[in-house]
């Protein structure tokens, strides 16, 4: 590891308050946080079949992230001589791969392959490379965990973006019955507490997005930067207070946080656009 902490020493021999305050920022950029902000605008505003790829894929990754991370039981470079670790409550379990590298790759890979703009490219290139210049920064993962981040994240936007060629069943319960038991089959598989969380949202996000097509209608439309607007914090609040409301209330558990994710994932599919359809 002695070369790859050198790597993090040499770029943490440029750091200075200013840095640490704009890395920070920019590390929040490949959070869940972030992605429970973004994933919203286009599911509710821009494009529904968008927005469930997104969810998917970064939910999907999420829990290969996880499995990778117990798997290779690598330490993170937090306490190794010599580099400086800060907000390190970003820092959950093991270090191989970053998750915020791999959720950013993913996320940003499958908006820049939808959109083939130079703008989107410029921006989600330069968020990728952000995000993971920020985790060696803070000194809270090593270089082969960004570049295993980054190629995960590619071969997961590589898979999404042509499920089109897949064939599903076309009944509507055959595709419920897959919302459920695809998540529960990858949460038997590897049942880590984080699993129950993403593999609960997941399973909902589906059955939301299929319950909501076939009895709610509901379509993003551009209705003015007002109506849209007020639109999205309807749905943000909504979304905060399943998040957070419910984790105080709930008891500690896998179950209690399978079922708050749950919940969320139908706000986000249906319970929102529901309320929108009615608004």
């Amino acid at each position: 590891m002695e070369f790859q902490a050198g790597i993090i020493k040499f770029i943490q021999s440029f750091s200075s308050p200013a840095l640490d305050y704009f890395f920070i920022f920019v590390t929040n950029l490949g959070s869940e946080g972030f992605y429970f902000l973004l994933i919203p605008i286009f599911y509710w505003s821009i494009n529904k079949k968008m927005g469930i790829k997104l969810s998917s894929a970064l939910l999907l990754s999420m829990y290969l992230n996880v499995m990778l991370k117990e798997i290779t039981a690598i330490p993170r470079p937090i306490g190794y001589p010599g580099i400086r670790s800060i907000y390190t409550g970003s820092a959950g379990g093991y270090s191989f791969p970053s998750g915020h590298t791999q959720g950013s790759t993913t996320v940003w890979g499958i908006i820049m392959a939808h959109y083939k703009k130079t703008l989107v490219y410029i921006l989600g290139i330069a968020i990728i490379l952000l995000v993971s210049l920020s985790r060696l920064y803070l000194g809270v993962h090593w270089p082969q965990d960004i570049i295993g981040g980054i190629i995960l994240g590619y071969i997961i936007v590589m898979v999404v973006i042509n499920t089109d060629r897949f064939k599903f069943p076309e009944s509507a319960s055959a595709k419920c019955l897959m919302a459920v038991i695809i998540p529960v089959v990858l949460l038997v598989i590897f049942p880590h507490p984080d699993v129950f969380k993403h593999m609960g949202m997941l399973s909902a996000a589906w059955l939301g997005y299929l319950l909501e097509d076939h009895f709610i209608g509901f379509e993003p439309k551009n209705t003015g930067f007002l109506k849209t607007a007020s639109k999205y914090i309807i749905g943000a609040v909504g979304f905060l207070l399943i998040y957070v409301g419910l984790k105080k209330i709930l008891p500690a558990g896998n179950i209690s946080a399978m079922a708050r994710y749950f919940l969320l994932g139908l706000w986000l599919t249906a319970g929102a656009p529901y309320l929108f359809k009615k608004l």
